[in-house]
């Protein structure tokens, strides 16, 4: 209780701040937030795979495992290999950027395409500078339109 006190007073700090490019972020209590889970998606003769990590707020250890959960699936032979993260109204901070961009990479050749959709100017550049700095074998749009990011991945 006391870790969320105080993960919502440093989300405060930083929102005001400009801390990550946070903007007016709306700060959901722990006991009132959804979970979404993601899940296949048909789209034009393919399928892709829509990995829900919007409206998470400030809490990035949901963020963690909620994504490392999914890469079991992700990392199926079986699954989409054209991936929409969805982080609209979720705190990014570099751990979590690390976290996703390592773990897609891991992944090799299970990933063909990935489309973060709804990131500020400064997660891009987190974002950005992970992936350069690991010579991605994927290529990756940021998008703040969800059916742009669909179409782009069936492009």
């Amino acid at each position: 209780r006391r870790a969320d006190y105080q993960r919502l007073c440093n989300a405060r700090k930083a929102i005001k701040g400009n801390v990550w490019g946070v903007n007016k972020m709306k700060i959901i209590d722990r006991e009132k937030l959804i979970v979404r889970k993601s899940f296949r998606l048909p789209f034009r003769n393919t399928e892709i795979w829509s990995e829900e990590l919007d409206a998470l707020s400030v809490y990035t250890d949901i963020v963690r495992e909620k994504f490392l959960e999914d890469m079991k699936i992700i990392n199926r032979p079986s699954s989409p290999s054209l991936i929409a993260v969805h982080l609209n109204e979720t705190l990014i901070d570099e751990e979590i950027a690390r976290l996703i961009t390592s773990e897609l990479l891991k992944a090799g050749k299970n990933v063909r395409k990935v489309a973060f959709v709804g990131l500020n100017f400064s997660a891009r550049r987190m974002f950005k500078a992970q992936i350069m700095s690991c010579d991605a074998e994927f290529l990756y749009n940021f998008l703040n339109d969800y059916e742009t990011a669909k179409e782009w991945l069936a492009s």
